[in-house]
């Protein structure tokens, strides 16, 4: 946030949250969920009165910040690592949960339980991606990472939606089915979109953007 809208900002929202400035991102410390739902409110709340926005959602709140970890993580040298999971994004995604049982229980030997997937490749080329959690509400958090390490690692851009709810679904390692994506893959955003949109029509209409386009 501190990146994206200042200083300023972000010492308005740790008034409005309660917290002490500094105290907010110590690493390596554990936070509980409830302060990390205040947190998200208040930038929620704030970003809507500071630039005069109709509303900035806890939705996208969570998205920015899922962008901001793949972000993160990757200038702090955790690069390589990241790009070495799948020369693919369905490999990518598959390999999530060894990368989140390798960061809690190696590198911080934290214990926590972190989220679960599960991945299908479709016909028609996009890919159904299943998201596991015993934290509700992050949901939002899995499209801004996705987005972010499709750009940065495969130099691709996808388009996401949630295709259903949980319901019916099956508990995985304990955890809760959360959500059903649906992963539209191009290589460029305008592309991604229009196939997510138009997708019963098949692909004369993609045809047909791209000759636009030339």
């Amino acid at each position: 946030m501190v990146r994206k809208f200042g200083e300023d900002f972000w010492s308005r929202v740790l008034l409005r949250a309660g917290f002490e400035p500094g105290k907010e991102n110590i690493v390596n410390h554990y936070y509980s969920d409830a302060d990390t739902y205040i947190l998200v409110d208040a930038v929620s709340v704030t970003a809507s009165e500071a630039f005069n926005m109709l509303e900035m959602t806890r939705e996208q709140v969570w998205e920015m910040y899922g962008g901001f970890l793949i972000e993160y993580t990757m200038e702090i040298g955790w690069d390589d690592l990241i790009r070495s999971m799948s020369p693919n994004l369905k490999g990518f995604l598959d390999n999530l949960d060894s990368l989140h049982y390798f960061i809690d229980h190696v590198v911080y030997k934290a214990n926590l339980r972190g989220p679960s997937f599960r991945c299908e490749d479709n016909p028609d080329g996009s890919i159904t991606l299943h998201y596991y959690t015993g934290r509700p509400g992050l949901y939002p958090i899995v499209k801004g990472v996705l987005k972010e390490a499709a750009k940065r690692v495969f130099e691709i851009d996808v388009a996401l939606t949630i295709t259903g709810p949980s319901c019916g679904m099956k508990e995985r390692r304990n955890l809760l089915p959360a959500s059903i994506y649906r992963v539209i893959v191009s290589h460029n955003v305008e592309e991604a979109v229009f196939l997510h949109q138009n997708n019963s029509t098949g692909t004369k209409r993609l045809d047909h953007l791209k000759k636009t386009k030339i």
